[in-house]
């Protein structure tokens, strides 16, 4: 594969792209395209921090799920010790997969092909005719598993391939104010309920990232039945107010919905209230508690919504999380990972009907999730004809909004709530790392 360093075509459109978001401008074609996929992968996914899992995924010690940095497989496991470890999933002898299995259980990884042995922490502690076969030559402790580096932030597990990255916290930049709406969730913060949901999708990666920054504009179209059936506590009329907030230069970004006369809060049981607000600080209690709804992306492909939903139409109903994850894996294709984030402290009667809110929205057969989802498989077709080279979308929407100073919370903040500056910030990170420049 030819890399950007290597093609000075490839580089002065990158340089062309970069430029045009400064004017709100961002092309088509980049939604759907080979030559921008093996560029991410090497650029983007190949350098940035990559969210892997939620500890409670793996609460015991030989707890494993399989998951992905790019297009790399990882092993992801709780060791003996408690220690999480995300390794390679490919034996150091002739690269063969060493687990086949999507979650489980296990304090040890055996290859299929030659029988070598490896601890769940990535040591290698067993060859088959070693001293009769390497003379002598192998040294075990020389030869485990390719580790990635791993950091956490309240229960996510991120992980990299590059040494030379920024810490996680400096990655985040002051993110976690936002995060913390969705994470801190009681004293004990929060965890998934149920495995996630997982399926192959003809949609870009980006175009989905991008929705979930912020992008209100579409959910009164998009999501009209919602708003007609009384499922959602606002309206058409109401719904683009609220906030934008991004981490200008750090790609992250959220919409904050609000609606006038909205209960602080509502959704969760009142008691559960009172724990989550001890576990915020004052400003985020502020903030949140202007609140609707919060849909944000972490840079680059892990998004959180929040929302109340009510089964009864006109009622508050239920607040409920999904975290989502979009997997790429090919031009306009990627998988989707979708969970449900439940308070840890919770009844176990508000998990389950958080969860049952969570599937009939926003799971794999959640009816907004195939409201989206025929979007943007539509939108990404479009994006590779042979037309769309040379379209640009128009991303102008509150190019000289000034920042909202009375808002409490952290980075580029404007109102309304439908803005096109999360999207812009979204964007230049991403060319920046594809210029080698982030």
């Amino acid at each position: 594969m030819t890399t950007q360093s290597e093609n000075p075509d490839m580089e002065a459109r990158l340089r062309d792209i970069r430029e045009g978001i400064d004017h709100g401008r961002f092309p088509a074609y980049v939604f759907n395209d080979q030559e921008i996929f093996d560029l991410e992968q090497e650029k983007l996914f190949g350098q940035a921090w990559t969210f892997l899992a939620h500890e409670s995924e793996i609460p015991k010690p030989g707890d494993y799920v399989t998951r992905y940095i790019g297009n790399n497989n990882l092993i992801v496991a709780r060791d003996e010790h408690g220690e999480i470890h995300a390794n390679l999933n490919m034996c150091r002898h002739r690269g063969n997969m060493m687990c086949k299995s999507e979650m489980g259980n296990a304090s040890h990884f055996r290859c299929s092909y030659h029988g070598w042995v490896y601890k769940n922490s990535g040591e290698l502690i067993g060859v088959p005719y070693l001293a009769e076969g390497y003379e002598g030559k192998l040294k075990r402790k020389d030869w485990g598993l390719v580790k990635a580096r791993i950091d956490t932030y309240e229960g996510l597990v991120f992980g990299t391939f590059n040494e030379d990255a920024s810490s996680l916290e400096d990655y985040l930049g002051g993110f976690q104010f936002y995060l913390d709406l969705y994470l801190k969730q009681g004293p004990n913060g929060s965890e998934v309920h149920g495995p996630p949901d997982h399926w192959i999708t003809e949609t870009d990666w980006k175009i989905a990232a991008e929705n979930f920054a912020g992008d209100g504009y579409h959910t009164p179209v998009a999501h009209q039945f919602g708003f007609n059936l009384g499922y959602f506590p606002s309206s058409g009329a109401t719904h683009s107010q609220g906030w934008a907030a991004s981490i200008p230069g750090k790609g992250h970004g959220i919409g904050l919905g609000h609606t006038p006369g909205f209960t602080p809060f509502a959704g969760f049981p009142d008691a559960l209230t009172a724990e989550i607000k001890k576990s915020l600080t004052p400003d985020q209690v502020e903030v949140f508690s202007n609140t609707r709804t919060a849909v944000g992306t972490v840079f680059p492909n892990l998004s959180f919504l929040m929302q109340p939903f009510s089964l009864i139409p006109g009622e508050t109903g239920v607040r409920f999380v999904t975290m989502r994850l979009y997997h790429p894996i090919g031009p306009g294709k990627c998988e989707m990972y979708s969970w449900c984030l439940v308070p840890k402290d919770a009844s176990d009667e508000y998990k389950e009907a958080a969860y049952q809110a969570y599937t009939l929205t926003f799971a794999q057969a959640g009816t907004f999730e195939q409201d989206d989802l025929e979007n943007w498989a539509r939108l990404t077709r479009m994006a590779k004809s042979s037309a769309a080279k040379g379209i640009e979308f128009p991303y102008l929407m509150g190019m000289e909004t000034e920042r909202d100073e009375d808002f409490r919370g952290p980075g580029h903040v404007v109102k309304p709530y439908v803005n096109d500056s999360n999207f812009r910030n979204l964007w230049g990170r991403w060319a920046d790392y594809l210029l080698g420049e982030a």
